[in-house]
Order: structure tokens, then sequence, then C-alpha cells
């Protein structure tokens, strides 16, 4: 998956792009950690009772222009998406939380679908 100005969830209506206010000391307070090329990635579990084995991420390039997201398998070999599973409130509620959250701190920038 490549970089791109804006990104957005397989099965979600929503689109971000990074903030123009984003700063490496911003993503590192916010839980992203540098990558050996430079970038900066943001990884969480999202085990759940019904769901085991998934995983959002989202990775912003070092110029901090451009992004990628997903929802994966554990190990990251399939996208998966997670409004297609069964029992999936809680997954869709922490990844929204996080989302929000990545908003209100000023790492991501909502766009209207």
């Amino acid at each position: 998956m490549a970089f791109n100005q804006q990104a957005s969830l397989k099965g979600f209506d929503r689109v971000f792009s990074v903030s123009p206010e984003a700063r490496p000391y911003t993503l590192r307070d916010n839980g992203f950690v540098n990558t050996n090329k430079g970038n900066f990635q943001y990884k969480r579990s999202l085990k759940t009772d019904n769901a085991q084995g998934l995983v959002f991420k989202v990775m912003i390039d070092e110029d901090l222009k451009t992004l990628k997201m997903s929802t994966a398998s554990e190990k990251g070999f399939k996208t998966i998406d997670v409004t297609q599973l069964n029992n999936n409130e809680v997954i869709i509620e922490k990844i929204n939380f996080i989302l929000d959250g990545f908003v209100e701190r000023h790492v991501l920038i909502e766009h209207d679908v």
C-alpha cells in the first residue's frame, strides 16, 4: 500500500490527511514510533472477546505529508474490512476512538466524504 495525501479504512466512510500542525514530537507523544526508514508508525492490537489477531495501523511518511492506514491480520498479511465481521461494534468503536483522538490532538484532519 502506497502513501497518499488522504487515506481511509476499508469499509469506513471517514477520510483523513496529516495535519499541517503535526510534528515528529506530536506523533511520538501520540504513540507513533520511528521506523528504520524514518517514517512514523502507530500500531495497536484490536483484540476483543470476539476477534483475535486484528491490528490497526497508521503510517505517516517522514515528510509528514502523506499517510496510509489499515486494519490487518496480526501478521499483517491480509487487510481486513472490520465492518464485515460479526459482532464488530467494539472494534469499530475502538478504531473511531483512536481516530477521534488523533483529530483532537492535531495529528490528523478529517475530511467530508
